[in-house]
């Protein structure tokens, strides 16, 4: 009966292990996404800032005001 207590102990500490190995590599994977879309938004960010001064600075506009 002991053993068989031991067994399932050792049972139930694996699995804690795999399912903490696996929270770990979700979370992991969430951060990796989250990363992954900042770096999209602040590039596509900087791209329509770039447009708009170019865009501004080529307006008839600006040069009749200057």
């Amino acid at each position: 009966m002991h053993n068989k207590i031991q067994q399932l102990l050792s049972q139930i500490d694996c699995v804690d292990k795999m399912m903490t190995a696996k929270i770990e590599n979700e979370r992991s994977s969430i951060n990796d996404q989250f990363y992954s879309q900042l770096v999209t938004t602040h590039q596509k960010v900087s791209l329509a800032e770039k447009r708009y001064h170019v865009k501004n600075a080529c307006s008839p506009i600006t040069s009749e005001i200057d």
